[in-house]
């Protein structure tokens, strides 16, 4: 039978709480990527279906970080750009990021929205202070897409009557921002969203698609579990107790 010293023990003990308390004070990054053509549901048929992005910008996956406890704090999503085209012979240079969609525990049913867009075809006022809303309860209704090649659109191809921004109700449970970007580089740029701090469960589902949809996030990604440490620890008290 293998036994441990009550001067190995506690060494194992103070290794196990460095681990714990490191891992609670220190933020957890998870890598996602792009692998979605379109959110489920929503397809435009084999011509758009079948391409990952039509246009610019080509988004390429990102990041999902989360603090100690298993909270959502930021998401960063990369991109190359021009995000839009340079404002100029003719083109208004109106292409602006959607609205941020979380999903809690990917069961299918978005949980929390990040506004950006304020009407369709209009940003909010100011990025810097950004509403989230609980949708958990309300029935979606998206700002969808407009027509391919019509309209705003005329002379653009873009992902039509596919989803981008919240049209309902809600419940505020909080502000973010959208960090600062350059809209019209042509290299690798990130959007980053800070959140305050959201409950997501084991996994959480992000979508994301600027107003003419010519990319689409619709990634799951997965919450390591605070409490497979806590539960490990325990154990270890109550063996240290039963020695002593």
């Amino acid at each position: 039978m293998l036994t441990l010293r009550s001067s190995s023990l506690a060494g194992l003990l103070t290794g196990f709480a460095l681990l714990v308390f490191g891992a609670q004070a220190n933020a957890l990054t998870v890598p996602f990527g792009d692998t979605a053509n379109y959110w489920p549901g929503y397809g435009n048929g084999p011509l758009d279906d079948n391409v990952d992005t039509i246009g610019a910008p080509n988004l390429l996956g990102g990041r999902a970080i989360l603090n100690g406890s298993g909270l959502l704090t930021r998401v960063e999503i990369d991109y190359t750009g021009p995000f839009s085209p340079p404002v100029g012979s003719g083109n208004p240079g109106h292409v602006i990021p959607g609205d941020l969609f979380l999903d809690k525990d990917a069961d299918g049913d978005w949980d929390y929205v990040m506004r950006l867009v304020a009407s369709p075809e209009t940003a909010v006022a100011n990025y810097a202070s950004l509403t989230i809303l609980d949708v958990s309860s309300v029935l979606p209704v998206y700002i969808n897409t407009a027509g391919d090649n019509a309209g705003w659109w005329a002379g653009y191809l873009i992902r039509d009557a596919h989803p981008y921004a919240w049209n309902a109700g809600g419940t505020v449970v909080g502000t973010g921002s959208l960090d600062p970007y350059n809209q019209l580089s042509g290299g690798t740029v990130t959007l980053g969203f800070n959140l305050s701090g959201l409950a997501v469960g084991s996994q959480v589902r992000i979508g994301f698609a600027e107003n003419c949809a010519n990319d689409v996030l619709y990634q799951t990604v997965a919450v390591p579990e605070p409490s497979t440490a806590l539960i490990l620890g325990a154990g270890l008290l109550l063996l240290a107790r039963r020695r002593a």
